[in-house]
């Protein structure tokens, strides 16, 4: 079910990038390793303050539940399913402040490539 998702997803992103014009392409490609790094700066930045990191993963569980057969008729069946389950993880802090110092320093000259990429977009054509 999940990878018939993902395909159609994936096959969705793909017949509309063929609508993107060229400019727009590039201004999406533009922000990317910005919007990446900011992301990364934040999730550093809130293990910082909680003091610990969030490990999530999906953990399967079984239950009695309902199911139909062909003819629609209702019986009990074992139904498997996934619940999130988050476990704090310690950190060493000051590695996490280094890290963050890093990502600011290469948030700031990921700003000014960006902001260099986009004049650059400018220039192409918006169909």
């Amino acid at each position: 079910m999940m990878n018939k998702l993902t395909v159609s997803g994936l096959t969705a992103i793909i017949m509309l990038s063929g609508c993107v014009s060229p400019r727009e392409q590039c201004v999406s490609d533009a922000k990317v390793p910005l919007r990446l790094a900011t992301n990364e700066r934040e999730l550093v930045a809130q293990n910082l303050e909680r003091g610990y990191a969030v490990h999530t993963q999906q953990v399967p569980y079984s239950y009695q539940g309902q199911c139909q057969d062909d003819y629609l008729n209702y019986y009990t069946c074992t139904v498997n399913a996934f619940r999130t389950q988050e476990t704090p993880v310690t950190i060493d802090m000051e590695r996490e402040e280094a890290k963050l110092r890093q990502l600011d320093a290469r948030i700031d000259i990921l700003l000014e490539d960006e902001r260099r990429q986009l004049a650059q977009c400018a220039l192409l054509p918006d169909e």
